[in-house]
């Protein structure tokens, strides 16, 4: 009776630090943006579109739980803005459409292999850096907000099922951080997306998804 008290106190504890934390950076995210969206309704700004691909992946947590899911490919489309701060540093909103998700082979056992494609609306905002006042050579880093608005999972036989979103939750905290060049009005990036929010939401169970993945992409300012 003890340890399981202690057990249950010591879940109820991360999960109230989890949820705190969860709020101090969304709090932070919104103080930034409406700091930097004051400054940058003075200035002019710069919209575009991008397209590319994020070779996602996930991974999975429960007890002893041993699934290693390999990576898939999806697509990554997105409307772009730059606000410029500076000479050479701009605030970067984008809105993407998403798709991330992994490939297992088998889960349990017996049930073949298993695409599974999540389709996000995505909005980061980005904090970009230059390196020199022309474009060239940018970083870039910032949190990001998605939505899950679909899921598929496409079976070994090519057989493809809506999966039920009642067992996922449909927002997700997360982070673009990456690099990229500038060509005239052309730019080209790469980035790591990372997922903080555990998107599984299964009644009575201590099941762990998180998303992961790198994107690379061509965009064109106007």
């Amino acid at each position: 009776m003890i340890v399981y008290r202690l057990h249950t106190e010591s879940e109820n504890y991360l999960f109230i630090t989890k949820t705190i934390i969860m709020s101090i950076l969304k709090s932070i995210t919104v103080l930034i943006l409406c700091l930097v969206l004051g400054y940058s309704a003075q200035a002019q700004a710069k919209l575009g579109f991008r397209a590319g691909v994020n070779i996602s992946k996930q991974q999975f947590k429960q007890g002893n739980l041993d699934v290693d899911p390999e990576s898939k490919f999806g697509l990554d489309l997105a409307l772009l803005s730059e606000f410029e701060l500076g000479p050479m540093v701009s605030f970067s909103p984008e809105l993407h459409w998403m798709q991330k998700g992994a490939k297992i082979d088998d889960l349990g056992g017996g049930l073949g292999s298993s695409a599974r494609t999540f389709n996000y609306l995505e909005i980061p905002l980005l904090l970009k850096l230059s390196f020199t006042d022309e474009g060239g050579i940018f970083v870039f880093a910032g949190p990001s907000f998605g939505y899950l608005f679909s899921a598929t999972d496409k079976d070994g036989d090519g057989n493809n099922n809506d999966i039920d979103l009642h067992d996922f939750n449909r927002t997700e905290l997360g982070a673009h951080i990456g690099a990229g060049i500038n060509a005239g009005p052309v730019k080209f990036d790469v980035r790591y997306v990372a997922g903080f929010s555990n998107i599984a939401n299964i009644d009575d169970n201590d099941l762990e998804v998180r998303n992961s993945g790198f994107g690379a992409g061509i965009g064109f300012m106007f």
